[in-house]
């Protein structure tokens, strides 16, 4: 299977090397809602800073220590371990019974504000994601700063390796379920299913930017409208919308493969299907497994991006929207090493 070190870069492979979370504190992760919390309501969202925790663990302690089931703590998003992030948790809890949470000891981790809402926390409820990513031993920080600017034209959309698990271990365990091996566990069915799609996905745009069409509109592509979710099919390529695709006010969009009618029509439905030929059983798996089919962005855009020098390391600050992936961006950036999932690998 293709790895994320085989799929094509859009502005060719960097020449600049440098070295990603050598310790946690380099990847640093904060959470932005999609909403501002009510401050009343029988619902209560935690904001908290963990290091070297998976969010699943913060889950778990958070209902050993109020009583509550782990299914009744909820979040927006996952957010790695091996990293510092600050991330939102939410459970109900009754209006007039008093929680002592600043007694409580959670290991790696710290409780930085709690707030009540009248609304249970939903999953991928974010605005964005705003990242801080400390870059050392970087071979040529002047050539890193050069090539910044390419970002700001938006990179593939890639699914980042993290989704396929260690050595690609949630793929396999895709072809394991798709294979007829019961998964009873709902988790790890989950990731196999999500790592499968995302897979497909990145062959989309792995594809697309081998045929050059990664930025070039054809007829019967789905369009994505920039900060929405509002999709819609191109009938006809015309000036116009090739003018909003290079402003950036429309993005091209690639399957999440599942069941339900493909909105993709034309030359760009043919394109599609050429690209997923190899992986046909994959897709009648999902339709039978009744995964629900949908379209996302092939580009992303970081927003608010700058870079710092600091001797032989740069400190790189961006922010992108829920669910994409930073190391997605820095692919394009800096052939980077990451010392945590090397770490993690041995240990597998």
């Amino acid at each position: 299977m293709h790895t994320s070190n085989e799929q094509p870069y859009l502005y060719a492979k960097p020449a600049v090397q440098a070295v990603i979370r050598t310790e946690p504190a380099d990847f640093q992760v904060v959470e932005e809602l999609n909403f501002e919390p009510s401050g009343s309501g029988e619902h209560l969202l935690l904001q908290i800073e963990k290091t070297g925790q998976n969010t699943q663990f913060i889950a778990r302690e958070l209902a050993r220590l109020t009583g509550l089931r782990v299914r009744d703590i909820s979040y927006a998003g996952l957010k790695d371990r091996h990293a510092v992030t600050t991330q939102w948790f939410c459970f109900k809890w009754p209006i007039k019974q008093e929680l002592a949470w600043q007694n409580w000891q959670l290991e790696g981790s710290r409780i930085l504000q709690v707030v009540r809402h009248y609304r249970k926390l939903r999953l991928g409820a974010l605005k964005r994601n705003h990242f801080s990513l400390r870059l050392r031993q970087v071979s040529d920080s002047a050539g890193l700063l050069a090539r910044l600017p390419l970002l700001a034209e938006g990179v593939p959309n890639y699914y980042g390796e993290q989704r396929f698990g260690i050595n690609g271990g949630n793929l396999a365990l895709a072809e394991r379920l798709f294979g007829g091996e019961s998964i009873p566990d709902r988790q790890l069915r989950g990731l196999a299913l999500s790592a499968s799609r995302s897979f497909l996905f990145n062959q989309v745009i792995a594809g697309r930017i081998r045929r050059g069409h990664f930025a070039r509109l054809l007829p019967g592509d789905v369009v994505q409208l920039a900060g929405s979710g509002s999709i819609f099919v191109v009938d006809q390529v015309t000036p116009e919308l090739e003018q909003r695709l290079s402003a950036q006010d429309i993005h091209l969009t690639a399957p999440l493969v599942g069941l339900g009618k493909a909105m993709v029509t034309a030359e760009a439905a043919l394109l599609e299907q050429q690209l997923l030929a190899p992986w046909q059983a994959w897709q009648q798996a999902l339709e039978l497994l009744r995964v629900q089919a949908g379209r996302r962005s092939m580009r992303v855009i970081p927003e608010q991006l700058q870079a710092s020098v600091e001797q032989d390391a740069v400190v790189l600050q961006f922010a992108l929207p829920a669910g994409c992936f930073a190391t997605s961006v820095l692919r394009e950036l800096v052939e980077y090493r990451d010392a945590a999932r090397d770490i993690a690998q041995m240990e597998s």
